[in-house]
């Protein structure tokens, strides 16, 4: 149940930066995270990643996440999570100052209380 409620969130916080798609036909893990989103204006695309696990998301999350956005042809990513270890963190912006493509790291925490905010 908790799963589902996780879900609800997520595209109830994606729908305030634009139009969300669900993508159904991307290979990945069913265990480790949520189906994988765009969200897009007319100005930008996103690839969004939502894990529902509680361990930290690593270097080797961020790694797959690069490779994916390029496959999808996205300006960058959100990965939603729990926790991120510092080297992700580092990673991240290692990568965002290269300025090819962005990734923006959100915690649980931060996307709920954007939406307490909102309400």
């Amino acid at each position: 149940m908790e799963r589902k409620i996780f879900e609800e969130k997520v595209g109830k916080f994606l729908d305030r930066y634009g139009k969300v798609k669900v993508l159904n036909g991307v290979n990945f893990d069913s265990s480790n995270r949520i189906l994988p989103y765009i969200v897009e204006n007319d100005d930008q695309k996103f690839a969004v990643f939502a894990f529902h696990w509680k361990k930290s998301i690593g270097t080797n999350t961020i790694i797959r996440t690069e490779h994916q956005i390029q496959d999808m042809n996205c300006d960058g990513a959100i990965i939603i999570g729990s926790r991120f270890s510092q080297n992700s963190y580092d990673m991240v912006s290692n990568t965002n100052k290269r300025g090819n493509k962005s990734i923006i790291l959100i915690k649980k925490e931060e996307m709920n209380e954007i939406l307490k905010i909102a309400n």
